[in-house]
This record gives C-alpha cells, structure tokens and sequence, in this order.
C-alpha cells in the first residue's frame, strides 16, 4: 500500500509541476555568438512567449564546434520543458560530418516547432561578366576549377547548399571556408572570391555599395526586396532551392503536456503581427511548422544533407 501511495504521489506531484509549468526561468541556449542572426530570431519569439506566460526566458550563447557544443548541452539538460536549444541548418548537417558526434538530432531531441525560414541570395561581384545562373554555370563549365565560391563554414547551408547547386548543375568550383561572413563579404566585392549564397540582410547592406549583382533568389518565391531577381527553380534548378530554417528543440523525454504548452505558446506567437513584423524586417520569413510537422523537416533535412556530404566526397571529422 504504501509503494502505491508513494507512486500515486509522485504521479500527482508531476502532473501538478507540469500544469503549472513553467514557475521559474526557462533558459534558451543560442549555437551562435550574441547578435548573431539567431540570437535575434531567438529574441523576438521568446520575448512574446514569455509575456504570454508572464515569466522569464533567458538567451545564452553557446557558440562553437559548428553548434555542436549547444547541442551537446541541451542534450544532457534534464528533460523538464526548462532547457531549450535554438537550431538551423548545423541540426542537420552535423551527423553526416561529424563520426564523432555525442548527439543525435532525432534520438536526442523533441521538436517544438519552426520559427521561420531566411532565404538565401546568389550573389556574384559585379566584376564577374555573368547576369544569371545560367551564364554562371556556362562560364563555370568552360573554365573548370578557375571559378570559387565562399561559405561562412563546413555544414553551412552557404556550404552544402552551394554543394547540392554544383551537383545539380555539373560544374566544379571550388570552396574557400571563411570562418564567418565579415571577410567573406569583402573578399566578394573586391572580387577575390567569384560567387556566395547571402542572406538577405547581408545582399541588401552589399548591393548597395554598387560591388556584388544577385542573379537568383534561394527560395520559395520572388523575395519581396529583390523582386526582380529570379528563384532558382525559374531558372532551372528548383531542387537548389534549399532555404535555411529556424526553430527550437528540447531534450528528449521531456512530458508530452510540456511539449504542447511550449509549441502553443510558440504558435501564439508566431500569429501576433508585432513579431511577425520584427522577424520579417530581421530577414526571417514566418513559417511554423509545429511538432509532428518540424519533426519531418528535421528527418528529410538530415536524409538531403547527408546525401549531398557523400556525393560531394566532403570528409567527416
């Protein structure tokens, strides 16, 4: 009787920490520096869930190992809807790039939802006598080697999404790794590197300066700043159109009533035009994709990218 009494209470005693959740702080931990662009995503959605429950969420950044320090944190966090990880492209990439990897972004991890999605611009220096995709791959293909493009580093969407774009287009090109976009940027203008994929943000703050031409947009349609720039799939390569994604994961074993409450609240405030506004002029479209839905993407990412590592003969570290 009494081991049914204790385990009566202690059912009574979860059930009661789980409607009442959450009653202390939550801490959300960013992959990426202070500033960084998920760190501003990260900010704006966790500003209104936190009104919304009249709590406390606080950002901490854990940069390094290409995200997989942060990952690696979250993972080992107690599974109580308290710890939360703020993820993008490296969630997916690192199995097929790390052999060493103490994570797993499937067996580790609950998917909560995503938060938006930044496309990606194919960016050129105006140096480069090319106007569009089409030309770029006909000067790619008639000089073999000559061309290179720049990335912000290994696993990046600039990286392997480049990767999946000479696959598809037959053309070899070689990769220059930067270990962030500062030097990449200017390296670009002043020609020294033939081509890159920007975020929107970084191509307006550049295609200002007169130095770099866009001659394609990486997503689902026309972006509403370069509306005259067009998609990749427009000019024939609808399966490059890979655009990077935001969203948050907690620990696995983490209560399903957890679970839900962090992905309505999620949701909630997804649909408030305040921070659809903020996340649009930060360069991150809306684009929720809740539980069930996120796990997919989260699956068919993982599945794409390691198929392009192969493909592409890029060595695991």
């Amino acid at each position: 009787m009494m081991g049914v009494w204790l385990v009566a209470f202690a059912a009574s005693g979860a059930g009661s920490a789980q409607q009442s959740f959450p009653d202390r702080p939550v801490r959300v931990v960013i992959p990426y520096a202070a500033g960084s662009v998920a760190d501003v995503f990260g900010r704006i959605v966790t500003q209104d869930m936190a009104a919304q429950w009249n709590g406390s969420i606080i950002l901490e950044s854990r940069s390094g190992a290409n995200g997989s320090i942060a990952a690696e944190d979250v993972a080992r966090a107690a599974p109580d809807g308290y710890t939360w990880l703020l993820v993008t492209t490296f969630f997916t990439t690192s199995p097929s790039l790390n052999i060493t990897l103490r994570w797993d972004p499937v067996r580790d991890f609950i998917p909560i939802g995503q938060i938006c999605q930044a496309p990606n611009f194919f960016i050129v220096p105006t140096s480069l006598p090319v106007n569009n995709v089409a030309e770029y791959v006909a000067l790619a293909r008639a000089k073999p080697g000559a061309l290179n493009y720049g990335h912000p580093g290994k696993g990046s969407t600039g990286h392997l999404g480049f990767e999946l774009f000479k696959r598809l287009a037959g053309i070899d090109v070689t990769p220059v790794g930067y270990r962030g976009y500062p030097q990449m940027v200017a390296d670009i203008s002043s020609g020294l590197i033939n081509s890159t994929f920007l975020s929107a943000n970084q191509a307006l703050a550049q295609v200002q300066t007169g130095a770099i031409r866009i001659i394609g947009a990486i997503g689902d349609g026309r972006s509403k700043y370069f509306p005259d720039v067009p998609t990749m799939a427009e000019q024939g390569f609808a399966e490059a159109e890979v655009t990077p994604w935001f969203g948050i994961v907690v620990p696995a074993g983490t209560p399903q009533p957890i679970v839900d409450r962090i992905s309505k609240a999620l949701e909630a405030a997804l649909a408030t035009p305040q921070v659809r506004e903020k996340l649009d002029l930060a360069g991150c479209a809306v684009k929720s994709a809740p539980l069930a839905q996120f796990a997919e993407i989260i699956k068919a990412d993982t599945a794409l990218w390691a198929k392009v590592v192969k493909d592409a003969g890029i060595p695991a570290d």
